[in-house]
């Protein structure tokens, strides 16, 4: 494929145009600042027209190192380069070369090359559309001037005419009334001039951006044609054949239309059909990867945390057996002290019976020892009577 330098010669053509610009600054600033207004809208609508250019530019050249990298680059080096690949193209379009990158086979069908070249046409027919759009308006603007800029010289023109119907007619007057429809054909003019420059530029810079877009498609169109899979000879099959047959895919095999031919259901047997099979497998095997892998660590840590119970089972055996002992020789130590203070109680007991009869004694001797105060104290009074 052709390179593309549109990019250069753009930044050369603008070059230029600030060259002449520079060296007409005073005439073209006089100009500018007579119409004002429109030239601030035909300005304007110049600029946004060049950003379109140039973003059309930018995206050829980005178009353009993309299929020279799709026809010149093989393998990973193909698939690195086409990451970003769904960026620059419709989903549908960029799959299908991501796909066919992965498999190492850029072979298309003739219904997908036209998709390709058909998709790549409307895009340019797009943008020099949008172009059109600028170029247009910046005209319409010019001739909006154009038309208001003698609507004020006539209107200035009919005021001059009606003032010249005395006899004394002044000159100076008259020539100083002129001014008027000068300004307004200055206003019509000026703006024309800045709107047909700006058409001129944009349809310049058009033409160069048409060229190579041209020159682009055609080589698109060239580079699809020699990867056509009806077109291909028997060693560039028995080669995509092996491609598919490397990874261990068995293929059916389908009617021929001829000794070395294919029919044009070819590429969707052999890469759609078994490109998306090979998707699906990949995908079940990680998903049974991640089960695996899920499975894997939930027995893990069952396994941790049966190691853990039994440790605490184990210890908590251990804590009962030490209970038990501590349980039995307590239980001793209870008996003994009950024993010990059995016999307290018992010894107590007896002196407690004790103390009661030796009460009892002292009690029956206070009984006899009041008896006989009684009796001296009744003999006591009978003595005093």
């Amino acid at each position: 494929m052709r390179r593309i330098k549109i990019l250069k010669i753009f930044v050369i053509f603008l070059l230029f145009l600030v060259f002449l610009i520079y060296s007409n600054f005073s005439l073209i600033s006089s100009f500018f600042m007579a119409t004002l207004n429109f030239n601030i809208a035909i300005l304007t609508v110049f600029l946004i027209g060049l950003l379109v250019v140039y973003q059309s530019a930018i995206r050829l050249t980005m178009l353009a190192g993309t299929f020279g990298i799709l026809a010149y680059k093989k393998g990973k080096d193909l698939e690195f380069y086409l990451q970003g690949i769904t960026e620059l193209m419709p989903a549908t379009i960029a799959h299908m070369f991501n796909r066919r990158a992965q498999k190492g086979v850029l072979y298309f069908t003739e219904n997908e090359a036209k998709d390709v070249t058909v998709w790549l046409s409307d895009q340019f027919f797009n943008q020099k559309s949008y172009t059109s759009f600028f170029v247009g308006t910046s005209l319409m603007l010019g001739l909006f001037g154009t038309f208001t800029g003698l609507l004020v010289a006539i209107d200035e023109m009919g005021s001059i005419i009606l003032s010249l119907g005395g006899d004394d007619i002044d000159i100076a007057e008259i020539m100083t009334g002129f001014s008027g429809p000068l300004g307004g054909m200055a206003i019509g003019f000026a703006s024309s001039l800045f709107g047909v420059a700006s058409a001129i530029i944009l349809n310049v810079m058009q033409y160069i951006l048409t060229r190579n877009q041209a020159a682009f498609l055609e080589d698109v169109e060239d580079w699809l044609k020699g990867k056509i899979i009806e077109s291909q000879s028997s060693d560039v099959l028995e080669e995509i054949g092996t491609a598919f047959s490397k990874e261990g895919k068995v293929i059916s095999q389908a009617p021929t239309q001829g000794a070395g031919g294919l029919p044009s259901g070819f590429i969707d047997i052999f890469i759609d059909t078994m490109g998306s099979f090979t998707e699906k497998l990949e995908k079940s095997n990680k998903s049974s990867q991640e089960l695996y892998e899920i499975i894997t660590s939930n027995l893990s840590e069952n396994t941790k945390a049966s190691e853990h119970e039994s440790l605490i089972l184990e210890s908590v055996d251990n804590s009962l057996k030490e209970l038990n002992v501590n349980q039995f020789s307590n239980a001793g130590m209870m008996e003994d002290s009950l024993q010990e203070i059995s016999n307290v109680i018992l010894a107590e007991h007896k002196t407690i019976k004790k103390s009661l009869a030796l009460q009892e004694e002292n009690n029956k001797l206070l009984v006899q020892l009041v008896e006989s105060l009684n009796q001296k104290i009744e003999t006591l009074e009978e003595k005093v009577k």
